[in-house]
């Protein structure tokens, strides 16, 4: 019975390693993910920013030249 016992333990104790390094890999994995959509984000203000430079240019140009009509 003792026997039994033992090797049901090691089992479990197998499971649960197992099951912390597979917790461990989706951390870094949310990580990483997490890093990647920051950089996308500020890509992505970054192109919004440009929009809104051009935007405001052609404003200005426009506007200055109905006023010199």
């Amino acid at each position: 019975m003792s026997k039994k016992i033992k090797k049901n333990e090691k089992r479990k104790k197998k499971i649960t390693k197992s099951i912390n390094k597979l917790k461990n890999k989706i951390n870094l994995k949310e990580k990483k993910l997490s890093k990647i959509n920051i950089k996308i984000a500020s890509l992505e203000k970054k192109v919004a920013e440009k929009k809104a430079k051009k935007i405001a240019k052609k404003k200005a140009s426009e506007s200055s030249a109905s006023v010199n009509n």
